[in-house]
């Protein structure tokens, strides 16, 4: 077959060893571009090359850290914190040697995000060391409409589509909001206990931060000033949520 199929196209087929060197060049080509890095970085840990992997979602994450963008750089991290651990398992460092050699993944700061910014920098780095890192395809459904909620989700990338059921007669659903990278849902439940009250779905191929309520409660048994935090956090922009929404829509159907 002619090599006419992109790096990024083999990298989606997981045909990472023919994706590597076309995604290498393209990367030596555009070496300020994160998005290209990343997959390059993608199609090095599904080749098995560990060691290049980290260096390269560590210098993404370093682009995103610089450029403001949170979400993203603790995404790639959570990546590199992986990979990090496969390696740790194959290649244990001996016993002997300098402790903090290499800086542990999460014990820089946290930079500012409007989701993050009022805690403290203990509280930041306890709550992004529970959270996990999920990938979902297009058309996945994410959270359903009164299903009890367990977990809240930060935006990595890609975008979400929010949808409620209709109040008129004959039913149906009723679509809400567009959520896209920075933008987090599923709050609510998490902290209140109550059931969801809409359906999340991926638009298209989506990445996503997600906070469980055990883990959660790991990070407040250390800090439990978190829970105030995040109370006031929500009740600040609980005009603003989709719960708001929902049942502004709701009183106009009643």
């Amino acid at each position: 077959m002619a090599e006419t199929e992109s790096g990024a196209t083999l990298l989606a087929k997981k045909d990472y060893d023919r994706a590597v060197p076309l995604l290498k060049r393209e990367h030596e080509k555009y070496p300020s571009n994160p998005r290209i890095r990343l997959q390059y970085a993608d199609a090095l840990s599904g080749a098995g090359d560990l060691e290049e992997a980290v260096k390269q979602y560590e210098a993404t994450a370093k682009y995103y850290d610089d450029n403001g963008l949170t979400v993203q750089a603790i995404a790639v991290r959570k990546k590199a914190e992986k990979i990090s651990a496969q390696l740790a398992a194959l290649h244990p460092p001996p016993v002997d040697n300098a402790a903090g050699k290499s800086e542990p993944l999460f014990s820089r700061p946290v930079p500012k995000s409007p989701l993050f910014e009022v805690l403290s920098d203990e509280e930041r780095e306890a709550l992004v060391k529970e959270m996990e890192l999920e990938q979902h395809d297009e058309g996945s459904v994410i959270i359903s409409e009164g299903d009890s909620g367990m977990s809240m989700y930060v935006i990595v990338s890609g975008e979400v589509k929010v949808f409620t059921r209709s109040v008129s007669e004959g039913g149906g659903t009723v679509y809400l909001a567009k959520l896209g990278e920075g933008d987090f849902f599923g709050e609510v439940s998490l902290l209140t206990g109550k059931p969801r009250t809409a359906t999340i779905t991926a638009s298209r191929a989506t990445e996503l931060l997600r906070l469980d309520k055990d883990k959660l409660d790991n990070a407040l048994a250390r800090f439990p000033g978190i829970r105030k935090v995040l109370d006031d956090f929500y009740k600040k922009r609980a005009k603003h949520t989709v719960e708001a929404m929902i049942e502004s829509l709701k009183k106009r159907g009643s």
